[in-house]
């Protein structure tokens, strides 16, 4: 396995650009931050040929703008795994669409394959074990270790030969054309919409069981999370867990001893300042609910 290459500026974004122009097949991957922020972005694109592996950091170079000719270009094969994720993450961050894809997920679908995961598929094939430390890692922080460098690299190093090999099965059993079809429909997944609806707080788990006035809190709650997350671009199950705010909204504090005495609140909201806004949003809900009952 010949040392990975990591491409960190504009001109070893040039050079990667030339090697790639010629390659009949190309295996891509991705790495996001959507764990950890609201806006999740894609922070790392690992890229492979038959005998070099690639990791390109789109946060150091100016732009992908050269990358679309190659991703776009139907003469050569890109090959991915479970691609749905990775093209709309790079649509979406960078205007990349892929043509001519090679979906092994989908491949290893179709030919019945009982568990689809790339970690357990190389293991069949190769007997290769993936580390899965890094899995749930925060892509967008830097620098990046050696470590976290080889694990990317490790999501595209076998992707070729695996396409082979799906592809001869595939052949085998007649299941080409299906597998054709059903490659060219993933190029075109949609980027989904961000679409909050403050009404679906009721779906969060024992939210149907709260009285009205737990529902209001917890409605309330639902809705300030969601606007923390977008100012402080972190995923919202960062800045409040729905079990958190299921139990803000069964036990009601009416105070600082009691709100930081309930379990799961993150420590950021132990200051009187944090704390002291989640307590007055409680009573207005309340207040509020009162006032509604009072006032037929």
């Amino acid at each position: 396995m010949n040392p990975v290459i990591v491409i960190k500026n504009d001109s070893d974004l040039e050079h990667l650009l030339g090697e790639l122009q010629g390659a009949p097949y190309i295996a891509v991957d991705t790495e996001s931050n959507g764990f950890y922020a609201y806006f999740e972005r894609v922070c790392l694109i690992q890229i492979s040929v038959l005998d070099q592996d690639y990791v390109l950091d789109p946060l150091a170079v100016e732009g992908l703008a050269g990358l679309k000719e190659i991703l776009g270009d139907p003469a050569i094969e890109k090959v991915l795994h479970a691609a749905s994720n990775d093209v709309v993450g790079l649509r979406r961050d960078f205007d990349l669409e892929i043509s001519n894809l090679f979906d092994t997920a989908i491949a290893a679908k179709l030919l019945g394959y009982s568990q689809l995961g790339l970690a357990r598929i190389l293991d069949q094939h190769f007997s290769v074990s993936l580390n899965k430390k890094w899995q749930r890692y925060d892509w967008g922080r830097r620098p990046l270790s050696p470590e976290q460098i080889d694990y990317a690299r490790l999501d595209t190093h076998y992707l070729i030969e695996l396409r082979h090999r799906l592809a001869a099965e595939l052949v085998e059993k007649g299941l080409w054309d299906a597998a054709v079809e059903a490659f060219e429909k993933a190029c075109h997944q949609e980027v989904p919409a961000k679409d909050f609806r403050v009404d679906s707080f009721i779906h969060i788990q024992g939210a149907r069981a709260l009285d009205p006035v737990g529902k209001r809190i917890l409605k309330a709650l639902y809705l300030f999370r969601e606007m923390e997350a977008r100012r402080r671009n972190r995923a919202p199950f960062r800045v409040l867990s729905n079990e958190a705010m299921l139990r803000l909204a069964l036990a009601r504090p009416t105070s600082l001893a009691e709100f930081v005495k309930i379990k799961g609140i993150p420590r950021p909201f132990h200051n009187a300042r944090a704390a002291g806004a989640l307590l007055e949003l409680i009573r207005r809900s309340v207040d509020q609910l009162d006032g509604a009952r009072s006032n037929p």
